[in-house]
This record gives structure tokens, C-alpha cells and sequence, in this order.
């Protein structure tokens, strides 16, 4: 099913990132993700999870955004989260926003669509309020995934005009930033676009051997991780 270099670079990062030491709740979350979705343990960032949980949800630096990440990562797990859930659309302004935040709003979004639940509002904010601030291959690439996971043929005029934006950013298989074009990578996957991206997920792979000696980070790996489970699996059915 994978090529033999991938398969060796995602056992190692597996290994790796099993034991891996977390520090704050996009890590756990990201790794909790990851471990899932390539079907390997993932018991170590899910106790994170729930040591660092406040009531129902997250606190840290961004109790919105943190509590979204954590749902998605525990729903991506097979985990039932809806306390928090409820908490975030007690969180959603009156405008459909999240803080009158973009990133806030799609990492909303893109939790209550893993749920199965649409929030026609925040899909309204998001489409009513896009400004030319927001043109950035990763924040195009976060608002296409949350218009996906909650409105795929509502939204598809812009997802696909989005898409053809993105990809005319593209340089040698990658947009500048390892992260980034993981973002990226997965947001056209989901637009089906998944046939075109070979090359990226190439760049992605030597980004990360590189590093290897000199030291990974959590984050990083697992949306790499993330990243190639989308890839093969849309390209092999």
C-alpha cells in the first residue's frame, strides 16, 4: 500500500512519537491524532488529554481553540466528547464567529463536522468576512477544511476557487514551511486534488529525514503523519 520509504519513515516517527514528551495541548492533540488514524497506540497524549482537561473543556493559552483541537483528536479516536462540544458552541458569538477569530472559527468548525454536527452560522461568518488579510496558504487552507468537514456541496464554488489559489502558490511541491504545507496538503485532499500532490508529499518526506538527527518536533511529525494516511488512503480507496 506504501511506498517502502514511507512505510520505514512512519514506523520510526511512530516509535518516536509514542513515547514522545508533550508540552502543550496541540501536541497531545496532534499526536493523539495521528497514533489513531495509523491504528498504533495512542493511550499516552489521550491520558494528556484528560489530565490537562479544566471541567469541559481546555484552558491554556487559547481555551477555544485548544478545547476544538482536543475534541477533534478524541473524536478522530473513537472518544465521545460532547460536554465539550456544547461548550464551544456556547463559546460562538452572535455572528457566527469564534472571537471574531478565523483560525478559532475553523478549528470549531472543523470539530463540530467531525461530530457530524453543522453550524450554519460559523459557515456564513467565515464566507460574509473573508478579507484579502486572510490570503495565506495556510489560513485559505484551514477555511477550505472547515468548509469541507461542515458544508462540502454547499460550499464547493469556494473550496474549488480556494483550491486553484493554492495550488498557484505552490513552488517545487511545497508552500515554503513544513506545517504549511501540511495544512495545505490535507485541505486538497479533501477537495480532491489528492492525484496532484505526489510531489509534495516527496518534499514532505526529505523535510523530515532531515531533521531526524537533529531533533523532531511533536507537531510537526504528526501532521506529517497525518498527512500521508490522508494521501494514500484517498489514492488507494
Amino acid at each position: 500500500m506504501y511506498p517502502d520509504r514511507v512505510k520505514a519513515f512512519s514506523d520510526r516517527a511512530m516509535d518516536w512519537l509514542e513515547t514522545a514528551s508533550l508540552t502543550n495541548i496541540k501536541e497531545a492533540s496532534q499526536a493523539a491524532r495521528a497514533l489513531c488514524i495509523w491504528g498504533h497506540d495512542a493511550a499516552s497524549p489521550l491520558k494528556w488529554l484528560e489530565q490537562a482537561r479544566s471541567g469541559d473543556h481546555w484552558e491554556e493559552d487559547n481555551p477555544v481553540r485548544n478545547t476544538a483541537r482536543a475534541c477533534t483528536a478524541l473524536l478522530e479516536c473513537g472518544i465521545s466528547c460532547k460536554e465539550s462540544l456544547d461548550w464551544l458552541l456556547e463559546m460562538q458569538s452572535g455572528n457566527g464567529s469564534w472571537n471574531d477569530d478565523v483560525y478559532d472559527t475553523c478549528y470549531c468548525l472543523m470539530a463540530l463536522g467531525t461530530a457530524g454536527e453543522v453550524n450554519r452560522t460559523g459557515v456564513q461568518w467565515l464566507l460574509d468576512t473573508f478579507s484579502e488579510d486572510w490570503k495565506h496558504p495556510g489560513v485559505i487552507a484551514l477555511i477550505n477544511s472547515a468548509l469541507i468537514h461542515q458544508d462540502p456541496e454547499g460550499t464547493a464554488d469556494t473550496t474549488s476557487r480556494n483550491s486553484s489559489w493554492l495550488l498557484a502558490q505552490c513552488t517545487d511541491g511545497h508552500w515554503k514551511y513544513t506545517a504549511t504545507s501540511c495544512l495545505v496538503v490535507q485541505s486538497l485532499i479533501l477537495d480532491g486534488h489528492s492525484g496532484n500532490l505526489e510531489r509534495s508529499v516527496d518534499w514532505l518526506l526529505d523535510r523530515l529525514e532531515e531533521s531526524e538527527d537533529t531533533g523532531w518536533k511533536v507537531s510537526v511529525v504528526s501532521l506529517v503523519l497525518i498527512t500521508f494516511k490522508m494521501y494514500y488512503s484517498h489514492n488507494t480507496g
